[in-house]
This record gives structure tokens, sequence and C-alpha cells, in this order.
């Protein structure tokens, strides 16, 4: 009985299998420890698979089915595997004995994001859906293409039929209809509820990576530990990761993406890793076309202002390759939409018209309920009125070249919403449903943004 109720747990492992395996074989990632390698692992999985899914359905019209799961996900694992063997195993490389009390904060920052991950994937496992998003849109489509076998299906393509936003990227829903396929589930079954649960670690580790990289341990494990505690990413069902909403993976994906292209020299494989994750981005959810453009552009933008040098375009190319790999998932968004005729949308493409007028008049109207999400206790405690005082204080610890493109990244959804906000009907209730979800967005290069802030106020050991 104890075995049955864990399978849907058999779905994580195909998504982390087949990530592992394109992780082996791009080695920056490679070289990581393990743990943090299966962050990104996951999220490359999730991306090959469904992405995968979504190009053989629509392209090659191959139906979404056990046996073409199952062969989306062993390619690389075999893959994977030869490397691993080509290269004899791998040495175990010494690490430096740590203060006591550096260990016991890492120990501490991983005790709580590990319980409550643990709970997060207990309640996954017991109780199906609650939230809105989760049953109206992403578990309403998975049942859509499973039904069909295809990712071109009829009640999507068909205008008589009533489809809440039948446009939307569906690679959440795919993953959930892979889940589904390969488990043998009834239509009804939430054996899917464990693979949105998995991107709650995979968040806190991506964080931690981040700032790790720049500032060190100590700030890293305090700022994973912060961003365990607030209630809104941990516990929330509307947008949290207790729930199905799909901002959490596309923080992650953009997020992740944003942490590879950063780096002082990334490599060829940072370009491949960058571009899987922001194609990921932009075939989750409509913003996740502009954030991805975003992405690139402000890691364009950062090598190009750096100090020019000999090895300016080595650096670019890496970047390039990863907007061609986003173009790449682009494209097969825009041929997938092109069968799908639009309804029930906000369409909020055609009010960008009105935007520049509404702006003056809306902005007095906007400003208190955005303040009013912040100041919440239920939902992020003292978190936004601490972030001021910290950056203040530990202003001196920001990462010179690298503090200015992670902050543009954080207001990037934001200013996504805003433009959002001045053409829409009802802009305080839409901001009553959507702020928090922005934050969460853009929270992964914030959080590296506190780690800077925070060595900066620590004492140097």
């Amino acid at each position: 009985m104890a075995v049955r109720a864990l399978l849907p747990l058999a779905a994580v492992a195909l998504f982390l299998a087949a990530g592992s395996g394109l992780a082996e074989l791009l080695p920056n990632l490679r070289r990581k420890p393990l743990v943090r390698r299966l962050a990104y692992a996951y999220l490359l999985g999730v991306a090959w698979v469904a992405g995968g899914l979504w190009a053989l359905s629509h392209f090659a019209a191959v139906p979404l089915r056990r046996p073409a799961i199952l062969a989306l996900a062993a390619a690389p694992v075999l893959a994977g595997a030869v490397s691993y063997l080509w290269r004899r195993g791998w040495s175990r490389r010494r690490r430096p004995r740590l203060p006591w009390r550096l260990r016991l904060l890492i120990f501490l920052a991983a005790a709580v994001g590990g319980f409550l991950a643990l709970g997060l994937f207990a309640e996954a496992l017991t109780n199906p859906p609650t939230d809105w998003d989760g049953r109206m849109t992403w578990s309403a489509q998975a049942r859509y293409l499973r039904a069909a076998g295809t990712v071109d299906a009829e009640i999507l393509q068909r205008k008589r039929w009533y489809v809440d936003h039948p446009r939307y990227p569906p690679l959440l829903p795919l993953a959930q209809a892979a889940a589904m396929e390969l488990l043998g589930s009834g239509e009804d079954a939430a054996v899917y509820r464990p693979l949105y649960a998995a991107f709650f670690p995979v968040f806190l580790l991506l964080a931690y990576d981040g700032a790790r990289r720049w500032v060190g341990r100590r700030p890293a494990a305090w700022t994973a530990l912060a961003a365990a505690v607030v209630p809104f990413l941990s516990l929330d069902r509307e947008g949290g990761a207790a729930g199905e909403y799909s901002d959490l993976p596309l923080a992650c994906f953009y997020g992740a993406a944003l942490l590879l292209l950063l780096k002082a020299r990334p490599r060829a494989a940072d370009g491949i890793a960058a571009g899987l994750l922001l194609g990921a981005a932009l075939l989750t959810k409509n913003e996740g076309v502009l954030l991805a453009g975003f992405a690139l552009a402000i890691a364009f933008g950062t090598i190009l202002w750096r100090r020019r040098s000999a090895r300016t375009g080595r650096r670019l190319a890496p970047v390039a390759l990863a907007a061609l790999l986003a173009l790449a998932a682009f494209a097969l968004l825009a041929s997938w939409r092109a069968g799908i005729p639009n309804r029930f949308d906000e369409e909020y493409a055609k009010r960008l018209a009105d935007l520049w007028p509404a702006a003056w008049e809306r902005l007095p109207l906007l400003v208190p309920p955005i303040l009013g999400k912040m100041i919440a206790w239920r939902d992020w405690t003292l978190f936004w009125w601490m972030l001021p005082v910290i950056f203040l204080a530990g202003r001196r610890g920001l990462v010179r070249g690298v503090s200015l493109p992670l902050a543009a990244a954080a207001a990037a959804p934001l200013a996504i919403g805003w433009g959002a906000y001045l053409v829409h009907w009802n802009p305080v209730y839409l901001i009553s449903v959507t702020w928090n979800r922005l934050l969460l967005q853009g929270s992964v290069p914030l959080l590296v943004l506190l780690a800077m802030a925070l060595a900066g106020c620590l004492p140097r050991e």
C-alpha cells in the first residue's frame, strides 16, 4: 500500500533522470555538487520531455502515449551513461572543512527547506488539487491533450467549443499528461501533483547556487533559509508551491537561465542549457515570451557593457546559442497557435494602444493595492519590510557588473504586470490575484541580490 501511494513520484524520477542525462553532457553543470546539479537536471528534464512531446506531436503527429514518453526520457539517459563511462567515472574532490558555525547554518537551511519540501510532497500525494488555475486551466488542458493523444486537440481548434485560454502555452499540461499516461491513471487522478511540489526545492537550490557563486556560502545559506520560511512561497495554493500554478515553474526556468547566462565566462554548454530553459519559460506562460526576451537582452547588454576585450565575441557566442534555441521554441509556439482560434481570453495585446493614456489616470489606483499585497503578514510576514533596510545597510556588498542586471531581471515581471494593469478593465482585482505571482516570477535574481546585501551586512570570517 505504501509503495502504491508513492507511485506518483515515478514521474518526478522520470524527468529527473532525463535531465541528469542532459546535465552529464554539459560540463559546467556536470561539475556542480550533486544536489545543486539535480535542481538544474529537473528543470532540463521537464523542458526536454514535455517540450519534445510538444514538437513530436505537432510536427510529426507522434501520439502522446507511453512509448514516446519513455523514448524521449531514455535518449538523454543513455547518452549521459555513455558520456559517464567514456570519462571512466568521476573523482571526488576533497572539500575544505568549514567552520562549525557555517556548517550548522547550512544544515539548518537544508533542514528547514527539506522539511517544508517533504510536507509539500506528502500533501501532494494525499490530497486532490484545490487551487483555481490548477483545476480551471492546467488540469483541463492536460485532459484534453491526453484524451486526444495530440497537442493539436480538436477541442482547441474548433471555435464553437468553450475553452478558457485555448492558446495558452501547454508545457506544464503536457508534463501532467505525461505523468498520467506513464502511470496509467484515470482522468480525475491527481498523480501529477508531485511534479509541481518538486519545483519548491529546485527554487531554493537555485537561489543558493546563484548566491554561493558570487558571495559565498554564509549569505547564500541565510538567503535560502529566508526564502524557505516566506509563507507565500512555500504554503500558498494560489500561486505558491502548494498549488498547481505555473508561476513557480516559470520563476525556476527564468531564474536558472539567467544564472547561467550571467556567469563571468559563459561557455557553449551554458548557452545550450540556458536556451533549453528559456524555451521552457516561453512555453510555460504567456509572459514567458517577454521574460525570455528580457533575459537575453540583459545577458547581451551585460557582456557588451563590461570592459571590451578580445574575448567579448567568445562570451557573446553562448548567449547567441541560447537565443537560437529560444527562437526555435518560439517558432514551435507560433506554429501551434496558428491553428487555434483565440477566444475567452483577455487579449492584452489589442489594448496596448490605451497604455499611455491610461497610465496617468490609473497610477493612483494601483499603488495602494500593490503595497497592501506586499505588507500582508499572511503572505510575506516582514520580508518586504526588511528588504529595503538590508539593501541600504549592505549596499557595499553588491557585486559590480552583476547587481544591475539582476535587479533588471527581478523587475521585468513587474513591468509586464504594470502594463497589464494599465489596460485591464478591473486592475484592482487583477492586482489582488496576480501581484504576488509576479513577485515570485522574478524572485530568483532578487534573492541573489539579497544575498549580496547580506554579505555586506555580515562580519567577515
